[in-house]
């Protein structure tokens, strides 16, 4: 299997648009785990289908989250913590793979609180480089993070996205890679 193969046959039709930036990072940059809503049986098919076929580990819980692993034991133990009732932002964060210093900073807000502080990081000044962690594109699967970083000067991020768009760059004639290519002409200066 190459990356590209699987990134070519992600099943991204029945998965929210945010999938695609999740899927691009555990399939190019190692994230060991994602963690996704699949609202659809259809959908549920095709992933797990598409799982089958790359060997990845599949599970599905009663409420239609999923989590592909790379192994059956991470992803039976994301979708535990991820019901557990006590707060689990920082351990379920470090299991997905996100930089401990952005789970941390999750963790203090609490996971109720996450939508009204993506929209506020979304309004952060990124500057030069770090433009690349600008986390305001991740909803529409056009974002080279699948997190919200701790700051606009997060190191830990810029280093995964950097390594996103090391993969953009050489596989920019790829269809599935169209939603990044406005990123091929940023100016990061």
């Amino acid at each position: 299997m190459t990356m590209l193969q699987a990134l070519r046959s992600f099943p991204k039709e029945v998965l929210p648009a945010s999938a695609t930036v999740d899927f691009l990072h555990f399939v190019v940059c190692n994230k060991p785990a994602v963690r996704v809503r699949v609202q659809q049986a259809i959908g549920l098919t095709k992933l797990a289908t598409w799982c089958e076929q790359y060997s990845f580990a599949f599970q599905v819980d009663d409420e239609g989250y999923v989590c592909v692993a790379r192994d059956i034991h991470l992803a039976n133990m994301i979708l535990s913590v991820d019901r557990s009732l006590e707060p689990h932002e920082s351990r379920l964060g470090k299991l997905l793979g996100y930089p401990a210093c952005c789970c941390n900073f999750v963790s203090v807000i609490g996971e109720a609180n996450i939508d009204t502080i993506a929209a506020e990081v979304a309004t952060w000044l990124f500057v030069g480089r770090f433009r690349l962690i600008n986390p305001s594109g991740y909803l529409d699967g056009k974002s080279l993070i699948c997190h919200l970083p701790c700051s606009a000067k997060c190191l830990a991020s810029l280093r995964i996205a950097e390594q996103a768009l090391s993969f953009i760059q050489a596989n920019h004639d790829e269809a599935i890679i169209s939603p990044w290519l406005f990123w091929l002409k940023t100016n990061l200066d």
